[in-house]
């Protein structure tokens, strides 16, 4: 097709949206584990803000009690730890994945190399 553009597996196509290049299982389980991972982010992501909330609130409604607060200090402390795993969990994968040769931020190569 003329209007066709390649954004790295996947291709842009004007009518339809985006498909996945792979073919085969090994597409279809990269897309199943594209997803999931996508899905855990998106749920990380709903924690930190769910999380940090509560320590707001903690925070707010602490009035001085030390041992209130310092829940919420520790609630603020571990969701922004949990966002920084959540945020660094790629470059670290993309960073071992060439460190050991195993495509690890690519789960179509990943899967080939397994299986194929």
């Amino acid at each position: 097709m003329a209007n066709e553009q390649s954004i790295g597996s996947l291709k842009l196509k004007s009518s339809t949206g985006y498909t996945f290049s792979g073919s085969g299982i090994a597409g279809s389980l990269s897309n199943v584990l594209s997803n999931i991972i996508g899905f855990i982010t998106f749920i990380a992501g709903i924690a930190f803000i769910f999380y940090f909330m509560i320590g707001a609130i903690n925070w707010i409604t602490s009035a001085g009690d030390t041992a209130k607060s310092q829940k919420a200090r520790s609630m603020f402390t571990n969701a922004l730890i949990g966002l920084a795993i959540t945020v660094m969990a790629y470059p670290i994968a993309s960073v071992l994945g060439k460190l050991f040769g195993i495509p690890l931020t690519s789960p179509a190569d990943l899967i080939n190399s397994l299986t194929f």
